[in-house]
This record gives structure tokens, C-alpha cells and sequence, in this order.
């Protein structure tokens, strides 16, 4: 019990501590198509973290069994670049849905679909994080220190934590977003210009400084 609820506790501040992660998740969260509510902004957040969870999970099981075998160093410093491209990729995205949103304000002719691409993506996003961010690092090395019966409950904990976490940080991104006086669009418009340009700037320092 005591290695799963440090995996919790592991898991949530990891993600919520990481830049890189809220610049990734708070574009697509603020995305046009959800200030009609084709999909919850927590719905947003519990994706990634799903993705997150299971790259996580899959870099685990991975250590655990050749661990030694693998240049951690020069992983690490590959895999934060690879992290870094994937955000920019994001603000990226983000811009051109706001150019997009910008011509087209009362046309939305496909909105679920939107919804669920914005979840998929999200879901694409987190994995990219799970399986080549420092993940590796922060989330999985102490369960090498741990007994062989208390490595899997780490590991479960701190995906599960990384997913409440990321959902409960989404929904209040859309729930603050949601309370600023303005109108609904534009507010979310400019929100994402400005979530956008971040994840931009934090994109490429993140490969800059890998």
C-alpha cells in the first residue's frame, strides 16, 4: 500500500510540476471545438494522462527487465528532444486553429468529430511523454529500488496519479477559461493564441536545453 500511494503522489506531482506537460495539454484543452462542448476539457486531460500512463508503464517494464543494458544518459537526452518537437508541434497546431477559428467563427460543421480527434491527439501527446520524456527518470528508477512485489504497485500508482492529476488540471483550465467575461469564443481564441505561442517557446527551449 505504502509503494502504490507513493506512486500516486509521484505520479500527480510529476505532472503537474512538468512544463513541457501543461504546455502540451492546454492548447488542445482550449482547442475552438471545445467551447461547444463536444468534450470536456477534464475529458481532455484524462486522455493524455492515459497515454502518459501507458508510456510510462511500457518504459517500466522495459527497465525492469534489461535496465543495465540501456545508456540511460543518452536516451534521456534524445528522448527530451523528441518531447521538445512533439510541443512545438502542438503550439503549432494550436496557431493554425486559431487562424482557422479566426475566418470561421459560426461554422462548425463537424464539432464531435473535432472533440474526438482533440482526444486522440491528446492521447498521442501524453504517450510521446510517457515513452520518450524523463519519464523514465522521475517515475520509474525508484521502483528499481523497490522489492520485486512492490514494483507494480508503483508503477500502477503513479500512472493512476498522473491521470487524476492531468484531468483535474484540465477542468480547471476550462473551468477558469470558462468564467473570464467576454465572449465564450473569443475568450477561448485569444486563451489559445497564448497557450500556443508558450508551448512554442517552451518546445524549443526544451530542445535547445536537452
Amino acid at each position: 500500500m505504502l509503494s502504490i500511494l507513493t506512486g500516486l503522489l509521484l505520479g500527480a506531482w510529476h505532472v503537474v510540476s512538468g512544463p513541457d506537460h501543461l504546455a502540451a495539454v492546454t492548447p488542445l484543452v482550449l482547442g475552438p471545438e471545445q467551447a461547444h462542448g463536444e468534450r470536456s476539457p477534464s475529458r481532455i486531460g484524462f486522455a493524455w494522462g492515459i497515454g502518459h500512463a501507458s508510456g510510462v508503464w511500457l518504459v517500466g517494464l522495459v527497465l525492469l527487465a534489461i535496465g543495465s543494458l540501456i545508456p540511460l544518459e543518452l536516451v534521456g537526452v534524445w528522448s527530451e528532444r523528441i518531447v521538445g518537437v512533439a510541443i512545438v508541434a502542438v503550439g503549432v497546431w494550436g496557431l493554425w486553429r486559431v487562424r482557422r477559428a479566426g475566418g470561421h467563427e459560426h461554422e462548425h460543421p463537424h464539432h464531435a468529430d473535432h472533440g474526438h480527434g482533440a482526444s486522440r491527439s491528446a492521447v498521442g501527446i501524453g504517450l510521446i511523454h510517457g515513452v520518450a520524456g524523463s519519464s523514465h527518470l522521475y517515475g520509474v528508477l525508484p521502483a528499481l529500488a523497490l522489492a520485486a512485489g512492490e514494483r507494480v504497485g508503483y508503477l500502477i500508482g503513479f500512472g493512476i496519479g498522473s491521470i487524476v492529476a492531468m484531468g483535474l488540471f484540465a477542468g480547471v483550465v476550462g473551468l477558469v477559461v470558462g468564467r473570464v467575461p467576454g465572449s465564450r469564443a473569443a475568450v477561448r481564441r485569444w486563451g489559445l493564441l497564448v497557450a500556443s505561442l508558450a508551448a512554442v517557446v517552451i518546445g524549443t527551449a526544451w530542445v535547445a536545453l536537452a
